[in-house]
């Protein structure tokens, strides 16, 4: 049992004070873009494909290898 009565938590002063470690890419879409880029999968909206079929922001992305 606690002995703070206000029950306020607290924070890992080690896990706050690390940088927050964003892939590349991945900060530059709305939430927006992704609701938009996931109908294009669906197929209300024309994607750009590659010359193989695939989605060229997914294979940006790298959701595909190189050779797939």
């Amino acid at each position: 049992m606690s002995d703070d009565e206000n029950k306020t938590s607290n924070p890992r002063l080690a896990d706050d004070t690390r940088p927050i470690l964003v892939p590349a890419g991945a900060g530059i879409w709305t939430f927006g873009d992704h609701l938009r880029h996931l109908a294009g999968h669906a197929g209300n909206i024309p994607l750009t494909l590659d010359e193989f079929g695939r989605c060229v922001i997914c294979v940006r992305r790298g959701l595909f290898t190189p050779n797939a």
